[in-house]
């Protein structure tokens, strides 16, 4: 027999867990308003804390072995030197397999500064790496076998209506060259790699200044901001600033200090950024905004930064991931005797050696899942609606009691 509809809602009616009573028979009490309105409050300070705890990304860090090959590291900086003049200024870099980039300048960008430390030239300086290697001038110390350059010989008298033609001295690039000026005979002596020291003995140099040197900038107190990026190779290696220029000859790495005549010069410099690789949220670099000033008692110094490479991978919470870097660095500075009396492996400036540790970091964002949200949001409302009612019901009845009491009905 099928059931009527009235009959179907009466067994309906059986499963309700939640039995109504009719409004005549609530009793609404001041205490219980008072329950309310601080069940309430801590329903919203709870939901806000949860929704807060849901928004925010979390970062879970994880510790692997990095099996990488065959990467290049990008190494980002951004460095000052106060008392030398970007004429005077080469950056150099060197790893573990032998790759050596003489005067590295085809990603780097020179800033001329006055003694104030304010630009001179907005214009930055850049200089491929093969013009650069054609245009350095050499000259070696005492330490080293000398390079030879031809002394320059008495010019022979013109006769009149002849075409002016002075010699080059063996700087020329083809036989017959003149080298009229001194500017035409200075930039023959920096193409062949010969120190210009000794122009002011020649004709056309006599009696006038030299230039091109960068003394007469250091006697000025002109200062450098070098900024740019290096591709290095996944090796233990270096990447200096030094003093003077320099060129490869043969197995020899030489440089040309010849402006600094008192054997004297400051490294005092700031490290404004140094990077290795991409940044990434919450990314520190321990060396940015670093100022290391030397006064006189650091005549010529060696100040080295030694810095541990740690290959990091972050994994933003869309997907997306950055193979980039962290690191970690001490310092040290040595000081050295005069720039004539120097040995193999004790050249002036600045350096940063740096390795690169086995392991690697895993960063990956993380945030709750709407599920486990939704879930806490119903314990906070069924838990300080339960605990409400426990309350209001201690405080109803422990109430009525006291009004039996005070009547006299106990």
């Amino acid at each position: 027999e099928v059931a009527s509809p009235a009959g179907r809602k009466a067994m309906l009616n059986q499963f309700d867990f939640f039995p109504k009573l009719h409004d005549e028979l609530k009793v609404k009490t001041l205490s219980g308003g008072a329950v309310s309105i601080v069940s309430a409050f801590c329903i919203f300070v709870l939901f806000v804390s949860e929704l807060s705890i849901y928004l925010t990304v979390k970062k879970t860090d994880h510790v692997l072995v990095d099996k990488s090959r065959d990467v290049e590291v990008l190494i980002n900086f951004d460095i000052t030197v106060h008392r030398l003049p970007c004429k005077l200024v080469s950056i150099d870099a060197k790893d573990s397999f032998g790759q050596h980039q003489t005067n590295v300048l085809h990603h780097i960008h020179k800033y001329r500064l006055d003694s104030a430390g304010e630009y001179v030239d907005e214009s930055p300086e850049k200089i491929e790496l093969k013009q650069t290697l054609a245009t350095e001038e050499l000259t070696q110390l005492d330490s080293i076998p000398k390079v030879q350059t031809p002394a320059p010989t008495p010019q022979p008298t013109e006769a009149p209506g002849e075409k002016k033609c002075l010699d080059c001295f063996g700087a020329a690039k083809y036989p017959g060259a003149c080298c009229n000026t001194c500017e035409e005979l200075r930039q023959a002596y920096m193409n062949r790699g010969w120190s210009t020291q000794t122009l002011g003995n020649t004709p056309q140099c006599k009696g006038k200044p030299i230039g091109g040197d960068g003394a007469d900038l250091l006697a000025k107190g002109e200062g450098c901001r070098i900024s740019g990026y290096l591709n290095v190779s996944k090796v233990q290696g270096y990447f200096h600033l030094s003093p003077g220029k320099t060129k490869q000859m043969n197995t020899l790495h030489i440089y040309d200090m010849g402006a600094f005549t008192d054997g004297k010069f400051n490294i005092s410099h700031t490290v404004h950024s140094l990077s290795f690789g991409k940044q990434y949220p919450g990314s520190h670099n321990p060396l940015d905004n670093t100022t290391k000033s030397f006064g006189e008692e650091v005549t010529i110094g060696m100040f080295q930064y030694y810095i541990k490479v740690v290959p990091t991978r972050y994994n933003h919470l869309n997907g997306n991931t950055v193979e980039t870097n962290q690191f970690s660095v001490t310092d040290h500075l040595r000081i050295l005797p005069s720039i004539r009396s120097l040995k193999p492996g004790s050249l002036p400036g600045v350096f940063v050696h740096y390795d690169f540790s086995p392991m690697r970091v895993e960063i990956t964002e993380s945030r709750q899942p709407l599920a486990h949200f939704l879930t806490q949001l119903c314990a906070i409302l069924g838990g300080v609606f339960t605990v409400s009612g426990i309350i209001d019901q201690m405080v109803y009845q422990s109430m009525k009691q006291m009004k039996k009491v005070s009547l006299g009905k106990f």
